[in-house]
Order: C-alpha cells, then sequence, then structure tokens
C-alpha cells in the first residue's frame, strides 16, 4: 500500500516550493483590470504526486517471493478474487445485479458463500456505494435478506452503506471520504452501478472508459482493496456471444477486469446462468442460480443451458399447458409426494419436467397449496377454489 509520504521526496518538496513562490509573487488577481467580470466559480491547481522510483527485480527474488506464502492476499471470493483486484458483474437489464451485488457485500462481510462460491472465512471489510436505489428501499431489501440468511448477521461490523443515488460524486471524492473513515479500512468496495460513476463518460468510447478503469485500479492500491463494479448487458439475446463480450459498450471490459462474471437468463424461468472468466485463476464451470426473492439459490444439478432468442415466449405456452394440467390433475384429489405428482404430470402432458421446474409450477399456479407433513413423510399437494 503506497502512502503520501512515499512521494514527498526532496525533488517533489522543491518543486512544490517553487510553485508556491511563483503563485506568492503573482499577488491578488484584480479582475476590474481582465476581460472578466467576476472571479470564476471554481479557482484551484491541482499538483499530481509523482510516483515513486519503480522496483526492478531479479529472477531470484521473484523466486524468492513465490516461496513466501504470507505474499499472497486473501482471496475475497475463493477461486475467484483477490484482494486487491478488480472485478465486473454484468447482465441484461433487470437480471438481478443490484441483489446479487448486495448478496455479494453480505456474504463477504459474513465469510459465507455468495452464488455457489465460498468466501473468505475470516469475513472482510465491505463499503457498498450505491447510485441506484433510495437508502429506505435499500434498507428494506438488506432488511429482508438478512432476515432469511442466519449467516447473515445484523451485528456485523464488517459492511458499510453509503447511499449516493441523486448524487454526482467523483472516484476522487469518493476515495477521500473512504480514507477518512476512522479503523476502517475495506477489503472490498462495491460501485452500484458503473456508469453512474462514469457520470458524462461515453461507454463506448475506449479512452474515457480506460481512463475511468485505471482511477478505479489506482485507487484500489492506494486503499489497497478489491473494487467490484456492476454494469449492464447490451440490447437483445445474447445465447450466441461469448460471455466476456455480453457487456455493452467499449471492449476495456472486457480486457480490464482481473474477474468477469455474468448473470445471463437460463432456458429455465426465473433462472441464470453465472459464468466467469478470471485472470488469476483457473475457469469454473458455470452455474446455475435460481432467483427466488430475496435470495439467489445456487442450482449445481441443472445444466447452463442458455435461454435462446424466442424462448421466452415458448417457455410461457409451456408453462400455461403444464399449469391447465396440474390443476386438472388436483382437482379431483390431493396427491402425495413431489416426484408421484412430478410422474402423472409427465403421463399427462409427455413433457419431461425436472423437479425444480415443478416446483416453480406450483408456487407460480393460482390455488395450489403444498402441505408440509411430519418428518419422513411426504408433502401433500392440493387444489382449492
Amino acid at each position: 500500500m503506497a502512502y503520501k509520504e512515499d512521494y514527498l521526496t526532496p525533488e517533489a518538496i522543491k518543486d512544490i516550493d517553487e510553485v508556491d513562490r511563483y503563485l506568492a509573487q503573482k499577488g491578488k488577481i484584480d479582475y476590474s483590470t481582465t476581460q472578466q467580470d467576476s472571479p470564476p466559480t471554481a479557482y484551484s491547481i491541482a499538483i499530481e504526486d509523482p510516483l515513486p522510483a519503480p522496483k526492478f527485480l531479479s529472477l531470484s527474488q521473484m523466486m524468492s517471493i513465490d516461496k513466501d506464502p504470507s505474499t499472497m492476499p486473501n482471496q475475497i471470493i475463493e477461486g475467484v478474487l483477490y484482494k486487491g483486484s478488480k472485478m465486473i458483474i454484468s447482465g441484461s437489464s433487470k437480471a438481478g445485479k443490484t441483489l446479487s451485488l448486495l448478496h455479494l457485500g453480505l456474504a463477504v462481510a459474513n465469510g459465507q458463500p455468495w452464488l455457489g462460491h465460498n468466501t473468505h472465512k475470516e469475513g472482510s471489510k465491505v463499503i457498498y456505494l450505491d447510485f441506484e436505489l433510495k437508502p429506505r428501499m435499500a434498507a428494506k431489501r438488506i432488511a429482508e435478506m438478512v432476515r432469511v440468511n442466519p449467516g447473515y448477521l445484523p451485528t456485523t461490523q464488517n459492511f458499510l452503506y453509503c447511499g449516493l443515488r441523486g448524487q454526482s460524486r467523483s472516484l476522487e471524492d469518493l476515495v477521500h471520504y473512504i480514507e477518512d473513515l476512522e479503523d476502517y479500512r475495506p477489503d472490498m468496495v462495491i460501485v452500484d452501478p458503473f456508469y453512474k460513476l462514469a457520470t458524462g463518460a461515453d461507454e463506448n468510447d475506449a479512452g474515457a472508459i480506460s481512463e475511468v478503469v485505471n482511477r478505479m485500479e489506482q485507487f484500489s492500491e492506494r486503499l489497497d482493496c478489491s473494487f467490484v463494479y456492476a454494469h449492464h448487458f447490451s440490447k437483445g439475446n445474447k445465447s450466441d456471444t461469448d460471455h466476456i463480450d455480453r457487456a455493452s459498450g467499449s471492449g476495456v471490459f472486457a480486457r480490464d477486469p482481473d474477474a468477469i462474471l455474468t448473470l445471463t437468463p437460463h432456458e429455465e424461468e426465473y433462472h441464470l446462468v453465472l459464468e466467469a472468466t478470471l485472470r488469476d485463476f483457473p475457469t469454473p464451470d458455470p452455474q446455475v442460480v435460481e432467483f427466488s426473492w430475496p435470495n439467489f439459490v445456487h442450482k449445481p444439478d441443472l445444466e447452463p443451458k442458455l435461454r435462446k432468442p424466442g424462448q421466452t415466449a415458448e417457455s410461457k405456452r409451456l408453462n400455461d399447458k403444464l399449469s391447465t394440467a396440474l390443476i386438472e390433475l388436483l382437482k379431483p384429489n390431493s396427491i402425495m409426494g413431489l416426484n408421484n405428482l412430478r410422474n402423472k404430470l409427465q403421463d399427462k402432458t409427455g413433457e419431461q419436467i425436472h423437479p425444480d421446474k415443478l416446483r416453480n409450477l406450483i408456487k407460480k399456479t393460482r390455488n395450489i397449496s403444498e402441505l408440509k407433513t411430519q418428518k419422513g413423510k411426504e408433502n401433500i399437494y392440493s387444489y382449492t377454489e
């Protein structure tokens, strides 16, 4: 981690003194003798601190570093993200990016699994910068997530939320505020969403986006923490596009982050495919998660099949067909056991039905109820007018 003292070399201090003497000689500016009618609304001179000299390491030094396990940073997300690295999560509109990031912050703060991936078991300090939700709405979501997840402790001191909706804040300003926090040095900073932080930058302009992510990298090094941010897909179905190229705008989004994660609609309704391309780890297998408010449920048994163009309408027709058949089965008599019900529904419709699909169908079909029975006995499914 670099400190200001590293940059204040005798040469740098000498340069600063020369600038100060020059400005003192200029004296107070008399605006009545200039073409301006009044002083400018903002007048400042910024001096970039010179970087410390780069270090050149021999091969033997590099080998020695590799032998020292204490030099490895913690894995914030095991097998995905080291502390000090950058990560992007992109997805289609309303795909649950914000909810997945809130879960990420709470899971990392508590050392709990996130979307099928373990996090640092001792917990890590998290700051959540929210440009999207009203703080009261965010509090409602977070409270509900904590209530239904016993591993998310409401007493944890590892999670700080900052509501920034409607505020135009530069990354520099936010870093200064974070540095001013007493006794709180974050391991991870989450920015939701990216475009609110990059106000004024054209997301298709590689130079403009590179400038923003480069500043993010500088501050990641300065704060010694990971930066995670959300971004959106370009329009249209993305099943035939490589997952790292689904993010809207410049190709920088596919080149710069150390970890690229995408949430893309699965062929099964209310499910998403989580894919990852990583710089520091082997590429993990795609995962399937079910969106079941307010949680994402990891579904390792489902194949990660992406939804194809036109499949939404086809899926709706199939669900309507299955719902009608389900009601017809349960109207005369209740049926005990999910597998028994699934077999009868498959025989009636000629369709292959995954147990998860049937569970979702039961949830979404009106007047279908599930009666929980004693331990060791199968549940009973009924239809009530």
